[in-house]
This record gives structure tokens, C-alpha cells and sequence, in this order.
């Protein structure tokens, strides 16, 4: 799910013989660091270009957005880290331009600022290159080998898929939940976003020869999400975990699937999650700031019950390659380890106190 589970946020490592290929899922994953099998991807599917470092440190696929979003990758990252939001240079398009004039000093000034940011954004489906580029990378080869491939890319398409239909039902029940106007203003754009996300999906994959296996542990966190019992819990979830973590991911399939409709839509939905975690990151700051220790408890008592979960939906395989599962599990669990760690600097960001966090499992 885009905002939720992500994606999350979304990575599967499969190998099939000699090859190993990513297949995205919508979980998370952190934009500083690149999961050995992602880089696996964008060699053996087709990538050319290594990730440069400042690539690798920006929310958003940097070829295809706007000197407004180029300038303001920084303050997001920046705020992502923990820094102060108030001691990082503006972008182009400063707060008092993007939010209105009577909101500009007010709490929900953030959150404001990136519902009139997703307006200026908004594609459609039609955008995408449908009928000018194939939809997933083609190649040469045996029929056999030829098939192979376009099996994983099924797979990759399918978890997207699967992610923001997800995320459809978890956008509109944070519309429904938040109590304050600013942030239902926000969540418009964000309900509007992952149903054309899952338009975009649904085409793609019926393009890409139809679905493929679902993960199940993916669904397990829809349902945990859902169920959440507080505001704080569903927004820390959804926006501020699953969504930032999606993003270099994104880039990555983007990079391994040049020319393709996968490539563009990948492009757009790194752009989109940025914003989504932004927004998340600017309301659970509201949220927290008038929060009590229950709620706070709450919120880590939930974030642990969540955690073996997103384990195993991290560590998951499709059951026709489930025999090469211990051949990457060490590198795998190396992985999972660094997106646990930076999920708890993000709740660090954010005040909440993460002694409690147990990552023993």
C-alpha cells in the first residue's frame, strides 16, 4: 500500500537459477541505503546506471519532477532524519506560497503545504505512455527464459497492486477518522491518489499477462492497520513507516525497466509517496503534540505487535521459489534490520520514547 503497507513498503528478493531479481513490494524501505538485491535488479534486468549518491539520499525519481519538488527533496529528508524542520533551508516554493494566507502560521501549516504541493502534481492515467512503450521490460531469449522474466515482472506489478487497493481502503478511512479540516483537505488528495494509483496497477498488470501470487503477511498488516485503535496509529503506519520507505524502491524498478510504462509510473508514484510521507510526517506532529503517555504507549505497544508481521512480509516468497528462501536469508535479515532501525529514528523524530521497542524477533 502506498501509504500503507507498503507501501511500504515494499522489497522480495527471488532468485530463479543464476538470476536474482527484485520483486517490489509496497513496503518501505530507506532511500539512504540500496538492499543488495535491488541492485541485483538493476543489473540483471537492465539498469545501466549506478545510483549516485544524491540519487540515493532524494525521496523522488530526480529525471522526472520540477524544480519545486527538486527543491524541497532536502526538507524532506532533512525532516525524515530527525532534524528540525525549522533550521533547514526552504525550497523554491516557500510554506507562505503554498499555504494560505490566514493557515501560514498556523499548526497545520505543513500539512496544508503539501495538499496544495499533491494539487500541483496530480496526473492522470492517461499521462502514462501506454500506447508508445511496452509495459515491462522485453527481452530476447529462449521461450522459456522469455517467459521467466515476465513472470517476475508479474510479480512486481501484482504486490503494487495488491499494496494500493490497500491503501484505497486506508486513504479513505484516515478522510473519514481525522477529526481536524486542514488534515481532511489533505487526505482528498491522498484518497484521490491511490485510486489512480490502483487504476494506473490495474491496467498495467492486465498489460503484463495478469496477476500473480499475493502476499499474505501483506494483507496480515492491511488488517492490523485498519484495526488500529487510535488516530496516531493509522498515520504513523501508513505515512510516516510504510510510505517512506517505498521510495528508492521505486527508483530502483524505474532504473531496471527503462522505457517501459512501469518506468513512468514508477517515476510518478515516488513523487506521490514523498508528498504522502511528508503530509503524514507534518500531521502525527500535530497528533503527538497533544497526545498523552497512553497514547504514546499505545502507539509502541501497536508498533511491536506490527513488527514480526512486517517481518515475515519482508522475508516473504512467492511458494515457487520458496527452495532458494536460506540462500539470501542472511543478506535479507541484514536488510530488514536496517529498515527497523531507521523506522525507529522516525519515531524518535517524532518525540515518541522508543526504549520499549522490541526488535529481538
Amino acid at each position: 500500500m502506498e501509504g500503507v503497507l507498503v507501501g511500504s513498503a515494499h522489497v522480495l528478493v527471488a532468485v530463479l537459477g543464476d538470476e536474482r531479481v527484485v520483486c517490489l513490494r509496497r513496503r518501505p524501505a530507506v532511500d539512504h541505503d540500496v538492499a543488495p538485491g535491488s541492485l541485483d535488479v538493476a543489473q540483471q534486468l537492465g539498469a545501466d546506471v549506478p545510483l549516485s549518491p544524491a540519487e540515493e539520499l532524494g525521496p523522488f525519481a530526480l529525471g522526472a519532477v520540477h524544480a519545486l519538488e527538486l527543491g524541497w527533496i532536502a526538507c524532506l529528508v532533512g525532516e525524515d532524519e530527525g532534524n528540525d524542520a525549522g533550521t533547514l533551508s526552504s525550497p523554491p516554493m516557500t510554506t507562505e506560497a503554498a499555504v494560505r494566507e490566514d493557515h501560514a502560521d498556523s499548526e497545520y501549516a505543513g500539512v496544508l503545504r503539501f495538499y496544495e504541493l499533491a494539487k500541483r502534481v496530480e496526473w492522470q492515467v492517461r499521462d502514462l505512455p501506454w500506447n508508445d512503450a511496452p509495459p515491462i521490460p522485453e527481452y530476447k531469449g529462449t521461450p522459456e527464459k522469455l517467459a521467466r522474466r515476465r513472470d517476475l515482472w508479474r510479480l512486481v506489478v501484482t504486490q503494487q497492486l495488491q499494496a494500493d487497493q490497500i491503501a484505497v481502503d486506508m486513504a479513505a478511512q484516515l478522510f473519514t477518522t481525522a477529526p481536524h479540516a486542514e488534515a481532511k483537505l489533505y487526505y482528498t488528495t491522498l484518497v484521490q491518489d491511490e485510486a489512480r494509483h490502483t487504476e494506473a496497477w490495474l491496467q498495467l498488470v492486465e498489460q503484463a499477462g495478469g496477476m500473480a501470487e499475493r502476499d499474505p503477511y501483506l494483507d496480515q498488516l492491511a488488517h492490523m492497520t485498519l484495526e488500529a485503535d487510535t488516530l496516531e496509529e493509522k498515520v504513523f503506519l501508513m505515512q510516516v513507516f510504510y510510505e517512506r520507505l517505498i521510495i528508492p524502491r521505486f527508483r530502483l524498478i524505474a532504473r531496471s525497466s527503462r522505457g517501459t510504462v512501469l518506468e513512468e509510473l514508477c517515476n510518478r508514484l515516488a513523487i506521490d509517496d514523498g508528498i504522502h510521507h511528508g503530509a503524514g510526517m507534518a500531521y502525527e506532529r500535530v497528533l503527538l503534540a497533544n497526545a498523552d503517555k497512553r497514547t504514546k504507549d499505545q502507539l509502541i505497544s501497536a508498533a511491536n505487535r506490527m513488527l514480526p508481521i512486517f517481518a515475515k512480509h519482508a522475508l516473504w516468497r512467492p511458494k515457487a521459489r520458496e527452495f532458494i528462501g536460506s540462500l539470501m536469508y542472511e543478506r535479507d535479515v541484514a536488510w530488514l534490520k536496517q529498515d527497523l532501525e531507521h523506522g525507529v529514528r522516525l519515531a524518535r523524530s517524532l518525540g515518541l520514547d522508543v526504549s520499549d521497542i522490541d526488535l529481538s524477533f
